[in-house]
């Protein structure tokens, strides 16, 4: 009597730390081991929905989660989503970090051209601190890979032409970066070095009427009134 009394005690205390045991793993399953790009996915909705706290939640667990899965936390989407969050709170140093990491594991974007996204983020990270010289040296990064740029560079800034490239590629990659540039040197007084870039935004048809604009001053600005009025001919009518 008394063994089977033990038998039977013994079978509950098994089949209760089993029940209990497995109902841990499955605890720890479910919220520590799904993949990253669940947790992305998750961040992601919380974000859309302006629940800030919560995406940063999900976005550090998919940053975890690919710890665990690849040994080294890549996840370049993640660290831009989160450099995207810190640098609307103004907590620069938080949103360089990110974008930094992001760029280090460029090789691992899902899409290579979300590189220049991630150029773009981390030039208006310093242009929100003023850090002028190290955001023109960012675009610098991205029309490097521009070979227009490498053949147009060299001509003369007083020569004016109606030159036209009509790729949306190249004004999505490349357009932005020749404008601000220009602008930042405009507002530096830096007008000789301006033009270039100016017409090169023209060139891809990036913000062309404000880029004439600051071409035609700065022609204006070095006394050339014979080229501000030539400018404003020539590509004003196209």
């Amino acid at each position: 009597m008394f063994d089977s009394i033990v038998k039977c005690f013994c079978k509950i205390l098994i089949f209760t730390f089993l029940f209990t045991f497995s109902s841990f793993i499955f605890l720890i399953a479910s919220n520590y081991d799904d993949p990253p790009w669940v947790y992305k996915g998750r961040g992601d909705r919380y974000y859309k929905k302006g629940e800030i706290g919560k995406a940063i939640v999900e976005y550090k667990k998919a940053l975890s989660a690919s710890t665990r899965a690849y040994e080294n936390g890549i996840y370049p989407e993640v660290n831009i989503r989160l450099a995207e969050i810190y640098l609307s709170e103004s907590l620069f140093d938080l949103s360089l970090l990110h974008v930094n990491r992001a760029i280090e594991h460029k090789s691992h974007m899902q899409i290579p051209d979300f590189i220049y996204d991630v150029l773009y983020l981390k030039a208006e990270i310093f242009l929100k601190q003023e850090k002028f010289n190290e955001a023109i040296s960012t675009y610098g990064e991205i029309i490097k890979d521009d070979f227009n740029w490498k053949k147009y560079a060299r001509q003369n800034p007083y020569e004016i032409s109606p030159i036209y490239i009509n790729e949306p590629e190249f004004h999505k990659k490349f357009g932005k970066a020749y404008l601000e540039i220009g602008k930042l040197k405009y507002h530096s007084k830096n007008y000789d070095n301006a033009i270039p870039f100016f017409k090169m935004a023209i060139m891809y048809n990036y913000e062309k009427d404000t880029a004439l604009k600051y071409l035609i001053n700065c022609y204006y600005f070095l006394d050339n009134n014979i080229l501000a009025e030539k400018a404003k001919r020539v590509y004003g009518n196209n």
